[in-house]
Order: C-alpha cells, then structure tokens, then sequence
C-alpha cells in the first residue's frame, strides 16, 4: 500500500514476560511496517505478562492471546482496529482480571467489541 512494505508479527523468538509489538522492522536492511499480529501468535505463552501493540497495528489474529493465562495489561495505541479486524478468541484464556488500555478517543467503539474476543471480565480503559 503506497509503496510501503508490511509484515504480520508471527510470535516471539523469546518467551518473555513482557513484549513491545514495533511499529516497524528492519529485515536485511529494508524498513517494514508491522500491520498484523497473526493468528495464534502468541497462544499458550505462560511467562507473558503484558504487551504493547503499537499504531500501526489493523488487525489482530483469532487466538492470538490465547492461554496466556498470566497475560493482564494490553496496550494498544492503533485507532485502526474493528469489531472485524480481531479475530475470535484473541484474548480467550487470557488472565480474568485483563486491563486493555486504549486510546482515549477509540475508548468507546473498543469497549463495544472488545469484551466479545474472548474475554467477558475484561475491563477497557483510557491510556
């Protein structure tokens, strides 16, 4: 899109408690924007604890948080995500007292939508 190349964040190379999604990589010298976190990416990881998805994220895999059972802080400062763009079951088995903080201008349409990935106890909340 405008000549500007993406990538999906498939998973981690290390299981880590706490993990920044970039906005963009370097592979082999080319700049990519990261726009996706892919489908199971980070399903099952125990140590994760909380993640930073940054503003260019437009879509988040179904299952991408699943079983991570200790995982209780998302913050998410894309503007671009939809009720669609978040795949079923993101954030299934995600940890019950799970604190989503978004930006304060999207904290009305995510709270909408964001309950129904998986997670009912999930409490949405301004960055």
């Amino acid at each position: 899109v405008n000549g500007i190349r993406t990538v999906e964040y498939k998973k981690s190379l290390k299981k880590t408690t706490s993990i920044a999604i970039p906005s963009v990589v370097n592979i082999k010298g080319v700049k990519y924007q990261v726009t996706s976190i892919a489908p199971k990416a980070f399903a099952n990881n125990k140590k994760l604890q909380k993640v930073a998805i940054d503003s260019n994220i437009t879509s988040i895999g179904r299952d991408a948080f699943r079983g991570c059972n200790k995982l209780k802080t998302i913050v998410i400062k894309s503007t671009k995500l939809t009720s669609r763009s978040i795949g079923s079951n993101a954030f299934k088995g995600t940890h019950k007292k799970l604190v989503i903080k978004v930006p304060r201008k999207m904290l009305k349409k995510y709270k909408k939508f964001l309950k129904k990935k998986g997670n009912k106890n999930v409490k949405v909340v301004k960055a």
